[in-house]
Order: structure tokens, then C-alpha cells, then sequence
């Protein structure tokens, strides 16, 4: 255990110098909404979401995910292709879009907005992880290209996360918590963001596992979010390969 947590521990600080050069390669000007909200007290939010995950091989999987943020009224969507190059080491590529409308915006930077925001982003992820005694802990170091209204920038995240199986009898669920950083490349926005959530996956069966989960949410710029999520997860056989 502790031979895999010496590498997993290596190898993430490898994978972040990695990314923090392609980011500082690749920086521009562009910046995230910004606002006077954070002074303006915690915002609530319902959020539902799901997921469709589908292994295409062994070691390659293909996720899509449907996200909406209830009193935000913003949608997300998010498609990734996870590849599993050893036991305890995996790498992701995913695309993500997010529209949050004027009214929206306006109730996160505590000011009047008239437009929409949008925003395109293409994702490189490397997340290393190993498990002890029913634990599971990894860590996600990610870099994602963001094309914004304003232009274009680059963000880095760090997700740290432990989850463990629990049993009650012959039912198993798997509570987790992580807590996440956003790192943006422009002036003034190192230190953007910070996600702190717990949560529970609990399995209906092989195919489908309902996630509730809670989420803080604390921004340089715009006003706290406490996010209250509810999620369908439905696996789906392999589509390629023995079953």
C-alpha cells in the first residue's frame, strides 16, 4: 500500500508540473464572468443531472453526462472518454459546454446582465488512484482550454477524492467526499474557484446507481453556490468485445 501511494504521489506531482507548463505555454487574456455577487451572501441551487457511461473496451469508456443548475437555470453538457493505461493510472479527453441565461448570470455576480453566457471547453485529465480496505482514493490533475465570450484562456483543476464501500447487510454503497481547485491562467484569477463536496452512490443494480450529493461552491468573483444534487447513472454493456 504505501509502495502505491509513494507512486501514486509521484506521479501526480509529474502530472501537474505537465500541466502547468502546457498552461503557461498556451495562456491568453480571456476571463470568466466577474462580478460584485461575492459580497452578496450564499445562493441555494438545485441541481439534476445524469449520466449514460458505456465501456467500448476494456481499458476505453465513453461517458455522457446532462447537468441543470435549477435556480441558476444554467445547462452543461459533458461527453469524455476515460482510457485506463494501468492499474492505477488513467487518462481523459472530454468536451464540455455550458449556458447559463441573463438572469442566471445576473443572480451570480449580483449585477444586471442582458446576455447569455456561453462557453466551450476541450479537456485533458489524468487522474492516478489505488484502493486499501474498501477505500478508494485517487487524484485528477486537469487542464482545459476555455473559449469564452471574451476569448480565450486556460484553467488547471485539482480534484482530490477518498470514497469507501459501506455494507448493510447484502446492500453496498459508497459514500465519498472530495474537495477540487480551479487554477485560471489570466491576471488576477490563480486561485478562481473551490468545489468541497460529499456525497453517495447508491446501486439499484448492475446498470443503474442513483448519486445524491452536496456541493459548496466558492468563487473569487461571483457569489457562493451551496448546489443540492440528484443523479441518475445508467451503465450500459460493453459495445465491443466479449460481454
Amino acid at each position: 500500500m504505501t509502495a502505491h501511494l509513494d507512486c501514486g504521489v509521484a506521479n501526480s506531482r509529474v502530472l501537474l508540473l505537465y500541466f502547468v507548463f502546457l498552461a503557461l505555454t498556451f495562456s491568453a487574456p480571456a476571463q470568466e464572468l466577474e462580478g460584485s455577487g461575492k459580497n452578496g451572501g450564499a445562493i441555494f441551487s438545485p441541481t439534476d443531472y445524469a449520466e449514460i457511461s458505456t465501456p467500448l473496451s476494456d481499458r476505453v469508456g465513453l461517458n455522457a453526462y446532462g447537468f441543470y443548475l435549477g435556480n441558476v437555470k444554467a445547462g452543461i453538457a459533458l461527453l469524455e472518454t476515460p482510457v485506463r493505461v494501468s492499474k492505477h493510472i488513467s487518462f481523459t479527453s472530454s468536451y464540455l459546454y455550458i449556458r447559463v441565461p441573463a438572469a442566471g448570470l445576473s443572480l451570480l455576480s449580483g449585477g444586471p446582465e442582458s446576455a447569455a453566457y456561453k462557453e466551450n471547453q476541450f479537456r485533458q485529465a489524468a487522474t492516478t488512484s489505488t484502493t486499501w480496505r474498501n477505500f478508494t482514493f485517487s487524484d485528477r490533475n486537469m487542464y482545459a482550454r476555455r473559449f469564452t465570450p471574451t476569448g480565450e484562456t486556460n484553467r488547471y483543476r485539482n480534484r482530490v477524492y477518498v470514497s469507501r464501500q459501506q455494507s448493510f447487510g447484502a446492500y453496498r454503497c459508497s459514500p465519498f467526499v472530495f474537495d477540487e481547485v480551479y487554477h485560471d491562467f489570466a491576471p488576477g484569477h490563480w486561485l478562481r474557484r473551490n468545489w468541497i463536496v460529499a456525497g453517495v452512490d447508491m446501486p439499484a443494480n448492475r446498470y443503474l446507481t442513483f448519486q445524491a450529493s452536496y456541493i459548496r461552491q466558492d468563487d473569487q468573483y461571483l457569489r457562493s453556490v451551496n448546489f443540492l444534487g440528484v443523479a441518475l447513472i445508467v451503465h450500459t454493456g460493453r459495445l465491443f468485445g466479449p460481454l
